[in-house]
């Protein structure tokens, strides 16, 4: 998955208009001949970078004129001091975008942060790990983008474009069977069919009926172990429901294929990014000169 402007402006036009407004009452009266300047977007904190496209277009969309030069990359380590970007633009354009573009960063970049530490939790252990539906309504396309910088991979996008059985679905229709019998006759060939089992009794109903996925929702670690015997390769399997960085290693050693964490999106803490024209502040500098010496490489 890849981020391009078409995709991302509508999201960061929203953002200027939030910001924004009908203009600047604290920057607006600071500037007269609007001089350009020089400005930096550097990290505090350590992380995974992640959101420099969504940074650099709203710059752009308030000042087309401004260059921006990426100095790293989505998907590359960054530790206090590390430059992101810089800026030639108008002093007004620092003013109105500073918030927003340092918010798409910071919250993308905890994303892509959080996600990398599940990976190598279980980079030896050949299983995948996914999001999931769970996060900021409206922004699920920037979150999984994140998620897929952070090295993991994605679950179903949106109810259009994949078929998951849920239990409000097997309680509609009567059956997991009865559901399946439903989705067979009426939904498109190309799609496979996941279904979500509580009981490993469901498990063994949605492999009669053939099911291409089987989840093993907020199972134990006996009942997913089961499971996985149960299925015995019949169908790809899945874990999810309440996984967090202290049971991810468990439950992938019970050699689920998938495992899919809601983690990853809904709690998230912001790495430290700032903008700076001009030359860093002081205060900037002597922090991320005890965060260096706190974490040394």
């Amino acid at each position: 998955m890849r981020l391009n402007r078409f995709m991302i402006r509508p999201y960061v036009e929203q953002a200027l208009r939030e910001e924004i407004g009908p203009g600047d009452t604290t920057g607006g009266f600071l500037v007269d001949d609007d001089p350009v300047q020089t400005g930096q977007v550097y990290a505090k904190g350590s992380g995974v970078v992640c959101g420099l496209l969504l940074a650099d277009e709203t710059v752009r969309l308030v000042d087309d004129e401004a260059v921006v030069e990426h100095l790293v990359k989505d998907g590359d380590d960054m530790r206090p001091g590390t430059a992101l970007l810089q800026i030639q633009a108008r002093a007004s354009t620092f003013f109105m975008i500073e918030r927003v573009a340092l918010d798409w960063l910071q919250q993308l970049s905890g994303i892509a942060t959080k996600t990398r530490r599940y990976v190598n939790l279980v980079s030896h252990l050949g299983v995948r790990i996914t999001d999931t539906r769970k996060g900021w309504p409206g922004l699920r396309m920037l979150q999984k983008y994140a998620v897929r910088v952070g090295g993991a991979h994605n679950h179903i996008f949106s109810l259009h474009n994949a078929i998951l059985v849920k239990d409000n679905h097997i309680k509609v229709a009567g059956s997991i069977a009865k559901a399946m019998r439903q989705l067979r006759e009426r939904a498109q060939h190309t799609f496979k069919i996941e279904v979500e089992c509580e009981t490993l009794e469901m498990v063994r109903e949605a492999l009669e009926c053939g099911v291409e996925v089987i989840m093993f929702d907020n199972m134990e670690l006996p009942e997913i172990r089961e499971g996985v015997k149960l299925v015995d390769r019949r169908a790809l399997t899945e874990a999810s429901g309440g996984i967090n960085e202290s049971t991810i290693v468990p439950i992938a050693e019970t050699g689920v294929d998938i495992i899919s964490v809601g983690d990853l999106t809904h709690s998230i803490k912001a790495v430290d990014i700032s903008l700076d024209v001009q030359e860093i502040k002081p205060s900037a500098r002597r922090a991320i000169e005890r965060m260096r010496a706190a974490q040394p490489l």
